[in-house]
């Protein structure tokens, strides 16, 4: 018990979350990790809980696969021309939906062939969302906190719809390489709290599952993914216009209209974003699923109140602190007593905890889906071995050398 509390373990632990700290926060530049840090830049061990595995390797699959939400409809817009969309927002509202929202922009007027079937079509949808955009048109010195701008689609189209908006919460901003793990259920304008696209569906489809929402006054909530669009009620273009599918899955049911692909199934890079569900969680090749089934898989858990937890940052740092004490303490004792075992009994131990962290990770998001960030625990046991030897082996010496020299400490007799 008298190695764990002694001045040597205070003294190593700072020192290690010094180095932690200097390398945090100065920017070191470098080509040659590029192509390690680009596979990796947007992986978490935690989105191997909802990787989806190829056909045939369903052994794979951490999770028990979730069932079909069928509150949701998704319906492919396609490449269909803005009559043929009103067409289908024709047929669909003689079924009675509960809402009709649709993840598309129409900005600029076309030809009145094309515009006024679709307004006409728009103009008679009970309970019609439309999305939105915030935007940022004035120059400021500094980053502002709220929007300033909002853009909508052309005004002949708006009469009927109420808005929300459609900004995503990615990791990355190029096109075709954004990840989606959070979003934002509201962000501010200038005049206003403005609500998520998803958000302003749930509130007229479910006023309840709304306010719990609103209740749990997060910034961003992090997205418990059920699935592609087969987890969902969906049609393809051709199924709504040629009305070959069942009336009764439309009644009271939230319609969600989007690009889909050129037909359901099929991938492109139109509105398609990388998500944890993808098959090849680090180093993907492909993005995985489009805008509207993310919206889709936002309102499921919404209306699921089926949220994911993120442990409190006071916590993960009380285990950071834990985690690098009672590894100092531990290594320094080998240090000493076990000096010729030391690289042996470190690296082991190091190798054992990594793997059991990875390990609780996994365990925490797929059991009680609580998130956690353990890159500086990471860091922190991936060099405690070294930087304990290094402080053992010659800082400790040169200080106690120089504080004697000068005075300060008493040579010892």
């Amino acid at each position: 018990m008298k190695y764990l509390f002694r001045w040597d373990n205070v003294f190593c632990t700072f020192y290690i979350f010094g180095v932690i700290w200097l390398f945090s926060n100065i920017p070191i530049e470098t080509e040659i990790f590029d192509p390690i840090a680009i596979a990796f830049e947007d992986f978490e061990i935690s989105d191997m809980v909802y990787t989806d595995p190829l056909e045939g390797e369903e052994h794979k699959r951490l999770r028990k696969d979730p069932p079909a939400d069928t509150n949701i409809v998704l319906v492919n817009i396609q490449f269909l021309s803005r009559a043929e969309i009103g067409k289908q927002i024709e047929i669909l509202n003689k079924h009675n939906p509960k809402l009709i929202a649709i993840d598309a922009f129409f900005r600029k007027e076309k030809s009145p062939m094309q515009d006024f079937p679709l307004a006409m079509a728009l103009n008679q949808a009970n309970n019609l969302v439309l999305g939105s955009r915030l935007e940022f048109n004035k120059k400021y010195e500094e980053d502002p906190e709220c929007f300033d701008t909002v853009s909508y689609s052309n005004p002949l189209f708006l009469e009927n719809a109420q808005f929300g908006f459609v900004n995503v919460d990615a990791s990355s901003s190029g096109e075709g390489f954004r990840t989606i793990k959070s979003f934002y259920p509201f962000l501010c304008t200038q005049d206003s709290i403005y609500p998520n696209f998803s958000s302003k569906i749930v509130e007229i489809y479910n006023k309840d599952a709304y306010d719990r929402l609103v209740k749990r006054g997060n910034e961003t909530e992090i997205i418990n993914w059920r699935g592609h669009y087969t987890k969902f009620y969906a049609l393809d273009a051709h199924h709504v216009l040629n009305e070959t599918f069942e009336p009764s899955i439309i009644k009271d049911k939230i319609v969600l209209m989007g690009y889909m692909g050129t037909t359901l199934g099929e991938y492109d890079l139109i509105d398609i974003f990388y998500t944890p569900l993808n098959h090849r969680p680090a180093g993907r090749a492909y993005p995985d699923t489009y805008g509207v089934v993310v919206h889709a898989n936002i309102i499921s858990m919404i209306l699921e109140g089926n949220y994911i937890f993120t442990l409190p940052k006071w916590a993960t740092n009380l285990i950071l602190l834990i985690m690098a004490y009672l590894n100092v303490s531990l290594f320094l004792y080998v240090a000493e007593k076990r000096k010729m075992y030391y690289d042996l009994i470190t690296k082991s131990l190091q190798i054992t905890e990594i793997m059991l962290l990875m390990f609780l990770i996994v365990v925490l998001m797929l059991k009680f889906q609580t998130k956690v960030h353990f890159s500086l625990v990471f860091a922190a046991i991936l060099i405690s071995g070294d930087l304990t030897e290094l402080y053992a082996g010659s800082l400790k010496p040169m200080a106690v050398s120089y504080l004697t020299k000068f005075g300060i400490l008493k040579p010892k007799e």
